[in-house]
This record gives structure tokens, C-alpha cells and sequence, in this order.
């Protein structure tokens, strides 16, 4: 293996910009690991962290003749990686917006009919305002932790806290006659 400290990434960038496909390997060796975990936190997704660090290195060589040798190409290397997963989580998020509003199959353990169960759940998710059902969603079906919603939707942290209450108050007002039934279920049975 070829040691690519001694190069500085200035002189691989303006080597790359003249189509050096040596320099493009030695910069991709020097990055390519930490782009590739940078992408995994940001996704949660081995594969698609897999993906979107080759798409980041696909399009370095692809807009090569544009790049700056007096820009730094560490931070090219993760805006673009930045840039890629955001828009990954935003398609994440508009599939499963549209899956919420077309869901007939959401499962809530009760011992109402499940039919029962989930058509109020869903109606309750779709009652909810667009914003808010996708910050619901992604909080509690996709995982994400409010400063990751916060990045991908670029919006403030208080923002999302502000939507997520509003969400849970909703759908706690929605919801509250199923749990009424529920806990009556529960008591006299």
C-alpha cells in the first residue's frame, strides 16, 4: 500500500482535477473509511452507508474538472456525504408519510378487534397535520433522535420538540375513547 500522508490533499485535488485516476485512488484510501462510517451514523444503514459513500466518490471524479485545489477536499468530501444522506432520509420520510396515509396494517396489542384497532390508529396518524405526522414517524418508527430529525429536516431541535408535542397531544386527544374502551375491557374482563 502506498503511503498517501506525504501527499497533501492540495496536490491530490489538483491531480485529480487533470483526470489522475493514482491520485483518485490515493485520496480515496485516505477518506474512503471515514466517509463510510460518517454515512452509517448519519443513516443507521450499513448498506445504504455502503451506497452513499461510493455515490460520494462517484461524483468527486464526475465533477473533477470543477473542484479547487485551494478548497479543502476532506470538507467537499462530507457536505457531499451530508447532502446525500439528507436526501436519502427525506425520500425515507416521504415513503413512509405516504405509507402512513395509505396504512391499513398497523398493529397495537389490545383486545379490541384489530380491524377496530388499527383503523383508529391510522385515523389518528392522518388526522394529524403533514409536518407533524412526519416528525411522529420518524421519531417513533424510524428511530431518529430529535437533533437527527432536526438535521435532516433543517429545522431547530425546540422546532421538532414543538411538533412532537403537538403530535402526541393530537393523537392523545384522538385516541383517548380507545384507550377509555381498552382500560374498561381490562377491568371488567
Amino acid at each position: 500500500m502506498l503511503k498517501t500522508e506525504n501527499i497533501p490533499d492540495n496536490k491530490l485535488t489538483a491531480a485529480i482535477q487533470n483526470s489522475d485516476a493514482n491520485a483518485f485512488k490515493l485520496l480515496y484510501f485516505r477518506y474512503h473509511e471515514a466517509i463510510f462510517r460518517y454515512a452509517l451514523r448519519r443513516t443507521g444503514e450499513y448498506e445504504t452507508a455502503r451506497d452513499l459513500t461510493q455515490d460520494v466518490f462517484a461524483r468527486l471524479w464526475h465533477s473533477r474538472k470543477n473542484l479547487d485545489p485551494g478548497q479543502s477536499i476532506k470538507a467537499y468530501l462530507y457536505r457531499t456525504a451530508t447532502n446525500l444522506a439528507i436526501n436519502h432520509l427525506k425520500k425515507k420520510i416521504l415513503r413512509n408519510t405516504e405509507s402512513l396515509e395509505k396504512n391499513e396494517n398497523l398493529s397495537v396489542e389490545s383486545d379490541l378487534p384489530d380491524f377496530e384497532t388499527e383503523e383508529l390508529i391510522a385515523k389518528a396518524l392522518n388526522a394529524l397535520p403533514k409536518k407533524e405526522r412526519m416528525i411522529f414517524a420518524l421519531n417513533r418508527f424510524e428511530g431518529l433522535k430529535y437533533a437527527e430529525i432536526a438535521d435532516v429536516l433543517r429545522i431547530s431541535v425546540k422546532t421538532v420538540e414543538k411538533y412532537m408535542s403537538r403530535a402526541l397531544k393530537s393523537l392523545r386527544l384522538y385516541l383517548k375513547d380507545l384507550l377509555i374502551l381498552w382500560i374498561a375491557i381490562q377491568h371488567f374482563f
